[in-house]
């Protein structure tokens, strides 16, 4: 009996150091202040993931935060959910820990999804306030609910294609809140060649009367750009769409549509890199990439636009081409994220 006794505890330790060894994932539902009676009618209550890291309940220990943006048409669950055909954030983080690659974090997964598409997370009188959620208020519920390193120097913002923008403009914005940014194959960079009126989906979009039609058209690039219009130019007056288009029809033509062509360009992340070269300064470090087979084309050109206008304006930066496409190098043991982000953001984060 005594045996019996002795091997259970035994196999109860061993069950224990086990369920230690590895971090876990959390859901929190939270309302997003920010985001209160938005016009577009997006829910307010959302929930996000956040990865706490080996032995983070037997300890007082406090950790630095990754803040990870997911991209257009995904959500929070983008870097958590097993799929079975790629690696989660979990998998990632529990083995670049337990190989010593890269040390504790805890990293955080908002939702910043629209019924569009994506919030692009900035502040939008259609949408809701995106950017004051994810930089002051998401960072305030974490650093009150879980055990941070509570400052600038020990919090990182990284994203995918959407979440990419976010994580750069985010950080160029609040150097105050983050102090490192990675942006993985970042979506509208620049917007010199995607509002070229000659790209037929750019048209499809523009010659859309209403949601219906433009529904119609059944282009996801064409339908993405009202989630994107919704975000960099919206106006709750325009019934149809909550959102002037770049261009307009006039005279049988497509011209530019002024006022919110501009409202485009000062999103243009080429073009705040001047504005904000103090900020993009204060940071530790940026890191941007791009995947050399490119679904998305124009990622290529604006990345390589953006390190351009970064080593002109002598800001310190790094960007990467490498072999893959918009996805399939990413989640992977042997990917992007386990190989180049996850380490980059720990090296340069105060522990």
């Amino acid at each position: 009996m005594k045996k019996i006794i002795l091997l259970l505890c035994l196999l109860f330790v061993v069950r224990l150091a086990a369920a230690q060894s590895t971090g876990t994932i959390k859901t929190d539902k939270i309302i997003y202040k920010s985001l209160l009676n938005n016009k577009a009618g997006e829910s307010s209550t959302r929930s996000i993931s956040i990865y706490l890291p080996p032995n983070y309940s037997s300890t007082t220990k406090k950790y630095p935060v990754l803040y990870l943006l997911h991209g257009m048409g995904d959500n929070y669950t983008n870097f958590v959910d097993d799929d079975k055909k790629y690696n989660t954030i979990q998998d990632l983080m529990n083995a670049g820990i337990a190989s010593h690659r890269f040390g504790e974090m805890i990293v955080v997964t908002p939702d910043g999804s629209t019924r569009w598409g994506g919030s692009f997370y900035v502040n939008s009188s259609a949408t809701g306030n995106w950017e004051d959620f994810t930089s002051k208020e998401l960072v305030n519920y974490i650093d009150t609910n879980y055990r941070t390193l509570a400052k600038a120097e020990s919090r990182a913002i990284a994203g995918h294609s959407m979440g990419g923008y976010g994580a750069i403009t985010l950080a160029m914005k609040h150097p105050n809140v983050f102090s490192v940014a990675y942006s993985m194959n970042g979506g509208f960079l620049s917007f010199a060649a995607e509002l070229n009126p000659k790209n037929p989906d750019v048209r499809k979009f523009i010659l859309a009367k209403d949601t219906k039609e433009l529904l119609a058209t059944k282009s996801p690039n064409a339908i993405s750009l009202l989630a994107v219009s919704q975000a960099f130019s919206p106006n709750i007056a325009n019934t149809a769409f909550l959102a002037d288009k770049p261009y307009k029809i006039q005279a049988g033509k497509i011209v530019p549509n002024p006022i919110a062509y501009s409202r485009w360009i000062e999103r243009d992340v080429v073009q705040m890199a001047k504005k904000y070269k103090t900020n993009l300064l204060k940071l530790k470090a940026i890191k941007f990439d791009c995947g050399d087979q490119e679904d998305i084309k124009l990622i290529e050109i604006n990345s390589r636009l953006l390190s351009h206008e970064l080593s002109r304006l002598n800001v310190p930066h790094q960007f990467e081409q490498y072999n893959g496409d918009h996805r399939n190098r990413l989640w992977q043991l042997n990917g992007r994220i386990y190989n180049e982000v996850l380490p980059f953001v720990f090296d340069n984060l105060v522990k």
